[in-house]
């Protein structure tokens, strides 16, 4: 998968302002481009893609583009709107598509100008509802935003972009899944069975490992499961032990040397996990 940080970034406001509804209902719909909501007053159900969400006052959501939701909700509720393009949008002010499309449009409206869905992109993921870890400052950000994007003049509307790029860069920041700022490596790891095969005699862990990925622990540790099967810890468990039946069935060489040579911090704990994972201690092995 494509890593999001290595994308041009442009966040720019289609529209945002301070909103007051009176038993708000949609019909099914999509955005066109990403939409963060505040919920100021009330609360509100947000359905997206078949899930249901309950939103309460001081709550955040965010919908990408083209995620099929709806929304309810039983009394008044006040919200703070936030619609704007992350990625750069080529297409003339006259020509872009619509904030909102209903389906009941149906899908003439949707172009090449509908900005990608993040769920496309290995080192991000942005969850329906946000927990913002500074979210005074955010609810604090987009009042500015709208205060600046309602005066309409050129400096108030660069200025609102900017808090819009803030608030956006502080979300990434948070959701992003990867630790490095450099997202070069492929999702692919078919080298991290020979990179670990090389490294047994090291004290390898698992966040080292993930750190070379440029990946965050999780999301390594969940990207090689899916390709190998087993955890990293696992995976790198079985070659040692696997490399220590070869020392033990092919060598005369002491057990010390070999609980070194595959990485295990004593003879004690080679010994412990190798009857554990193998049903025998590594004495048997080599006497047989």
């Amino acid at each position: 998968m494509e890593m999001l940080m290595n994308q041009e970034l442009q966040p720019r406001i289609r529209y945002t302002d301070l909103l007051y509804f009176r038993q708000w209902r949609t019909a099914p719909r999509i955005v066109t481009d990403y939409m963060l909501i505040y919920l100021q007053e009330g609360s509100m159900e947000l359905t997206v893609n078949g899930e249901k969400y309950r939103l309460k006052q001081g709550q955040f959501c965010f919908v990408q583009p083209g995620i099929v939701h709806q929304v309810e909700s039983e009394a008044d509720i006040t919200i703070l709107s936030l619609h704007l393009d992350l990625f750069p949008n080529t297409a003339a002010k006259g020509e872009e598509d619509p904030l909102i499309v209903t389906l009941e449009q149906g899908a003439a409206p949707l172009t090449a100008n509908i900005q990608p869905s993040l769920a496309a992109y290995a080192d991000i993921h942005m969850p329906v509802v946000l927990q913002p870890a500074r979210s005074e400052w955010m609810v604090k950000t987009m009042a500015q935003a709208i205060e600046h994007w309602n005066r309409k003049n050129a400096l108030d509307l660069l200025q609102a972009n900017v808090k819009a790029a803030e608030i956006m860069l502080e979300l990434l920041h948070q959701y992003r899944t990867s630790e490095s700022s450099e997202h070069k490596a492929s999702a692919d790891l078919q080298w991290v069975p020979a990179y670990m095969q090389y490294r047994l005699a090291e004290s390898l862990t698992v966040g080292q490992i993930a750190h070379k990925a440029l990946m965050s622990k999780s999301y390594f540790s969940m990207r090689f499961r899916e390709q190998f099967g087993l955890s990293p810890h696992q995976f790198l468990l079985k070659l040692r032990l696997d490399y220590a039946t070869e020392l033990l069935q092919g060598t005369s060489i002491p057990l010390q040397d070999i609980s070194d040579s595959c990485g295990f911090s004593s003879v004690h704990h080679f010994s412990k996990m190798y009857k554990i994972h193998r049903g025998c201690p590594p004495s048997r092995v080599r006497s047989q």
